[in-house]
């Protein structure tokens, strides 16, 4: 009884790890355009793009 509901615990924490790895992409690159975007005074961009 256990067992079955170990496996059940296993296979719902691998799928959980695998979604998680699927969207852990997109999560970084909206980080990083965040970044960006807060960052984009200090790091003049606009001045740097349009010259």
């Amino acid at each position: 009884m256990a067992d079955g509901g170990s496996a059940g615990f296993v296979e719902r924490l691998k799928r959980c790890v695998s979604w998680s790895w699927t969207y852990l992409w997109a999560l970084w690159f909206v980080l990083v355009l965040g970044l960006l975007y807060i960052l984009r005074a200090p790091l003049k961009l606009h001045q740097n793009l349009s010259a």
